[in-house]
């Protein structure tokens, strides 16, 4: 009898349970028989590797995942391609985390061939295997492209009085410059308006820019359709969106159009 590692169906990853290594360290490894080993996904997404046992070939752990630092230790599993076991050192505790994690030896983005810039090349690595598609690394740093809207504005309503927020987000490389315009005004907001404000930063997501339109207090005069425009060297994109006050005391209900003339 071996040793055989339990793989889990979803992932073809090692399920490593305290009962197991601990039947693993009482059985051994004995004479290796591969055709007892168990099936082993087409699309590790870290690539393979072979047991402890040095028998069957197993679902190599990407980065991220729990790993055995040395030979001393064969609980956790080996990184895959690319990938180095590491204990993390966190900054202000200065003690390292209990357990290694897989790490990407290559650090820095990189473009994909489907022009999305990746957080490393194990992550590019990981994408194309999930994917099951051709993705390759296309070159170093990030994508150059026109900007791409994320996460688009929304039209809202309001009554009068109340105050509206409009959001943005829009990734592009070289980083977008984000502006906002009302149609049929040539000028960017807020401009001299003080009730209307507009906030500007970097991410959530890297190579990202998000932004935000403030009205507060809204008036009647504010009805009308405002836009998230975004241009960096490559392109430049605009994202209509309306907004529609109403009156006081005016009900507005969700089944009537936002172009309704007892609205404006």
């Amino acid at each position: 009898n071996r040793c055989l590692p339990l793989l889990l169906p979803e992932t073809g990853r090692t399920n490593h349970r305290g009962w197991l290594r601990l039947w693993e360290e009482g059985e051994g490894c004995g004479e290796c028989d591969e055709h007892i080993c168990p099936s082993v996904p087409d699309n590790c997404p870290a690539g393979r590797v072979q047991d402890n046992c040095g028998c069957c070939d197993q679902c190599a752990n990407v980065e991220g995942q729990q790993c055995d630092p040395d030979g001393a230790q064969k609980f956790y599993g080996q990184c895959g391609e690319g990938l180095v076991c590491q204990r993390k050192v966190k900054k202000k505790s200065r003690r390292a985390d209990p357990e290694p994690t897989c790490v990407c030896q290559e650090k820095g983005p990189v473009c994909g061939s489907d022009g999305r810039t990746y957080t490393n090349v194990c992550q590019l690595r990981e994408a194309a295997s999930r994917g099951n598609t051709n993705l390759t690394h296309a070159g170093r740093g990030p994508c150059y492209s026109a900007p791409r809207v994320l996460r688009g504005p929304r039209n809202l309503s309001n009554f009068t009085g109340n105050d509206i927020i409009f959001s943005c987000e829009v990734s592009a490389y070289p980083l977008p410059v984000l502006n906002w315009r009302k149609t049929g005004s040539d000028q960017y907001l807020p401009g001299d308006d003080p009730h209307i404000s507009v906030q500007l930063r970097g991410g959530p997501q890297r190579y990202s820019v998000s932004t935000w339109l403030q009205i507060e207090g809204l008036l009647v005069s504010d009805t009308g359709v405002y836009s998230c425009i975004s241009h960096n060297s490559l392109g430049e994109t605009s994202n209509p969106l309306h907004a529609v006050q109403t009156p006081p005391r005016t009900f507005l209900s969700s089944h009537r159009s936002l172009y309704s003339p007892d609205l404006i």
